[in-house]
């Protein structure tokens, strides 16, 4: 298994995310985009907190769809929630992430029925242009998005198609209580970072689902997060043995539901740790076609191109997905990912103000950042501060064993046929951070 730290980094922040100061976020564009949106986590007016998961599950759906339309720019659900529970000043919002619009609203259960409230808030002047009330049945509320995005398309002329801005069909659960608990372990590993009790709490949810209905495409998915998640980390006893269970439910899933893009991008972050970039590449690239608010795609493509050595094309991904999301909790590993891509490219200031960005966020971790940014002021002639980002990095816990060389090298190449321009890059860090003095053993 190649389990690269450029992979670690992009999959860790959850251990960090609680602790950490604000990040950097990305500059949002100088004139927001016609058809910019964000959708705002709706209200969950129940009382009940337990509840939150249904409500999450809408606004999900919700991006999804609207990310669908031609034209359209949305910030991802991974930012947008990051305003959950928080007041609301839906100018600042704008100017903060680049929008012209934003959507909000609630949902409350009654009985076996829900009603949703929406409306649609001018950014720039805080006006209310559309708002509607839909009454569904419990069991239907994902498919109300259907009708909220019909009606926002006639309020703000979308074109809306077919093809384009529509959910994507997908398979009918056939047990709701199944659903139902998937659901519930979806949303509750998300919340909880994917590792630990409550992560497993969750994930005892989906093992609870599967046991009602074996294909419920949503339990499989989500449960192969259990099994991939300690491999990437390099936490696992058996990270061969995890990532082939990985593989097997989110290859389950995808033969029930081909179309289901969060088992697109869990299965091509499976085939880049095996070693296999290439279809890593072509999986991640289906999940971003299926759903183009999906920015853990576009940065999983980031990490695939590095792998591969295609280090114009990793940028653009990053870049991608930094505007997309840029309050995201995993801004920081995609900087440390552009860092390396532009480190590649031989743009050293522009790696060094990366990897730099990326320390400010997390400054007691992320052992790649420190290498980037020392390796960086090393190769530029930088001495002194080579020196200085060296001892810093040595004072560091994190930095565990990788303190030489020798470990640096089998840490980032553990096999020797990746692609030539990869091995390069890796020899150019190697020759930078011995100029800023780290030892060779």
């Amino acid at each position: 298994l190649a389990a690269l730290l450029i992979v670690i980094v992009g999959g860790a922040w959850w251990f960090l995310s609680a602790n950490r100061p604000a990040s950097v976020a990305a500059k949002p564009p100088a004139e927001a985009a016609r058809l910019s949106i964000v959708v705002l986590p709706f209200a969950n007016l129940s009382g009940d907190p337990g509840q939150d998961y249904l409500v999450d599950a809408l606004t999900d759906a919700l991006t999804t769809s609207l990310a669908r339309m031609r034209d359209t720019f949305v910030i991802a659900r991974n930012t947008a929630m990051t305003f959950k529970g928080k007041p609301i000043d839906v100018k600042e919002i704008g100017k903060d992430l680049g929008v012209r619009y934003v959507l909000e609203g609630s949902v409350q259960p009654s009985g076996d029925r829900m009603r949703v409230n929406a409306q649609l808030i001018d950014a720039g002047s805080g006006a209310h242009l559309w708002a509607e009330q839909f009454d569904t049945p419990r069991a239907d509320l994902l498919q109300t998005q259907d009708a909220i995005v019909a009606h926002l398309a006639n309020a703000l002329d979308f074109q809306l198609t077919k093809a384009e801005g529509a959910r994507v069909e997908r398979t009918p659960a056939a047990n709701r209580a199944a659903e139902d608990l998937a659901l519930q372990c979806d949303a509750g590993q998300w919340k909880a970072g994917f590792i630990g009790k409550e992560a497993d709490a969750a994930f005892a949810l989906c093992e609870q689902a599967l046991a009602i209905d074996p294909n419920n495409v949503r339990a499989l998915m989500a449960l192969g997060v259990k099994f991939f998640m300690p491999a990437l980390l390099g936490v696992s006893g058996d990270p061969k043995g995890d990532l082939e269970r990985a593989d097997e439910l989110e290859s389950k899933a995808l033969a029930l539901d081909p179309d289901y893009a969060w088992a697109r991008d869990l299965k091509g972050s499976v085939l880049r740790l095996q070693g296999r970039p290439e279809e890593a590449v072509a999986e991640h690239e289906r999940a971003l076609a299926l759903d183009p608010s999906n920015v853990d795609a576009a940065a999983n493509l980031g990490f695939d191109y590095v792998d591969l050595g295609q280090f114009d094309k990793s940028v653009e991904y990053f870049d991608r997905a930094i505007l997309a999301s840029p309050n995201d909790r995993a801004l920081y590993g995609w900087y440390v990912g552009k860092a390396r891509a532009d480190f590649g490219l031989k743009r050293y200031d522009e790696a060094i103000e990366l990897a730099r960005r990326a320390i400010a966020i997390i400054p007691n971790y992320v052992p790649l950042a420190h290498a980037i940014l020392m390796a960086a002021l090393g190769i530029t002639g930088h001495d002194a501060e080579a020196r200085e980002a060296l001892q810093r990095y040595l004072a560091l816990p994190s930095a565990g064993s990788l303190r030489t060389i020798a470990a640096w090298k089998a840490y980032l190449s553990p096999v020797s046929d990746r692609d030539p321009r990869f091995l390069e890059l890796n020899e150019r860090t190697f020759d930078g951070l011995r100029k800023a003095g780290m030892p060779e053993r």
